[in-house]
């Protein structure tokens, strides 16, 4: 579960990288849906978590960057296709 968990953190600092650079990969809809899947998996990973306490708060910030940054990104979208 540890091996997983470090994916998951990794997968979430490549999302993130991708987000910084505004790429088209990201915010396909193939993009999109995978990141919500690594968020979610990313939680259940965090609660199988039991033993591993540093792991499991660095998926605990990992996790909760990846939903500020779809809040962020949905905010950015609200305010773009909303301007004249």
């Amino acid at each position: 579960m540890k091996r997983l968990a470090i994916g998951f953190i990794l997968l979430h600092v490549i999302i993130f990288l991708l987000w910084i650079m505004n790429s088209g990969y990201l915010f396909s809809p193939l993009g999109i849906t995978c990141w919500m899947l690594s968020i979610v998996s990313g939680f259940i990973v965090q609660i199988k978590l039991d033993e591993v306490l540093m792991i499991r708060k660095i998926m605990a910030i990992s996790n909760g960057w990846m939903v500020f940054l779809i809040i962020m990104t949905v905010g950015i979208h609200f305010t773009v296709t909303s301007m004249p």
